[in-house]
C-alpha cells in the first residue's frame, strides 16, 4: 500500500517534467543540422504514419512483436530467462523468469524500432559518407517510427493493462512519456554530433523547475 502511494506521489511530481522535457526536445530537434529544418521532416514522418494508421492499416503485428521482444530483452538484461514467446496481430505474451517495474513498463518507453533505425543509420554513417538528403530521410523515418510507437502504445493503454495497473497509472504514464523522450533525445544526440543530450537534459530540468515554481506560486497566492 505504501509503495503504491509513493508511486502516485512520484507520478504527480513528474507531471511538470513532462512539460519541461517536451519543450527541450523541440529545441533539440530545431538544432539538428540537416538540409532542411529537421523538425519539419520529423513532423512529416509522424503525419505519414498517422495517415497510414487512419486510412490503411495499423501494423498491429509489428507492434505486438516489438512489444513482447522488449519484455524479453529487458528480462534478460536483468538476469532472467525467456520461457515462452508468442506474438500475433491480436495480441501476444512472453514468459520470463524475472520481473520488476522496469521490465513491465519497458515496451511502453523503449521505442525499439526507432532505436533499430538509429543503429542502422550509425552503421551506414561509419561505412559510407551520408548526404543531407539521406539524413533528412532518416529524420523522416525517426518521426514515422516514433509516432508509430506513441500511437500504438496509446492504443494499447486504452485497454486495462496488468503492466500498468500493478504499478499505478499516474506513475506509469508519466514515466513512460519521460523515458520515451529521453531515449529519443539520447539516440539523436549520439547520431548528430552538433546536439548534446546533457544540454537537452539541463534545459528540461530547468524548464521543469520553472513550471514547479509557477505552480507553487499560484497555490500560495490562491491560498492567501
Amino acid at each position: 500500500m505504501l509503495t503504491r502511494i509513493f508511486k502516485i506521489v512520484i507520478g504527480i511530481a513528474l507531471i511538470p517534467a513532462c512539460w519541461g522535457i517536451t519543450g527541450a526536445f523541440y529545441n533539440l530537434l530545431c538544432s539538428i543540422q540537416s538540409f532542411g529544418r529537421a523538425e519539419t521532416f520529423f513532423l512529416w514522418g509522424a503525419i505519414a504514419y498517422l495517415l497510414l494508421y487512419a486510412f490503411l492499416f495499423k501494423l498491429n503485428y509489428i507492434y505486438v512483436f516489438g512489444h513482447e521482444a522488449v519484455h524479453a530483452l529487458f528480462a534478460m538484461l536483468f538476469g532472467g530467462k525467456v520461457r515462452s514467446f508468442r506474438a500475433s496481430s491480436k495480441g501476444g505474451s512472453v514468459g520470463v523468469t524475472r520481473s520488476n517495474f522496469i521490465i513491465s513498463l519497458a515496451p511502453y518507453f523503449f521505442p525499439v524500432y526507432t532505436v533499430l533505425l538509429g543503429i542502422i543509420f550509425v552503421s551506414v554513417e561509419l561505412l559510407f559518407q551520408t548526404t543531407f538528403q539521406q539524413t533528412n530521410l532518416f529524420i523522416f523515418l525517426i518521426g514515422f517510427s516514433a509516432c508509430f510507437h506513441f500511437v500504438m502504445t496509446a492504443n494499447t493503454l486504452k485497454t486495462q493493462q496488468p503492466d500498468l495497473t500493478e504499478n499505478g497509472y499516474i506513475f506509469s504514464l508519466t514515466l513512460i512519456y519521460i523515458m520515451n523522450i529521453l531515449v529519443l533525445a539520447g539516440m539523436l544526440s549520439l547520431i548528430f554530433k552538433n546536439i548534446s543530450w546533457v544540454v537537452f537534459l539541463k534545459e528540461g530540468l530547468s524548464r521543469s523547475r520553472q513550471i514547479i515554481g509557477l505552480v507553487i506560486e499560484q497555490l500560495f497566492s490562491t491560498g492567501a
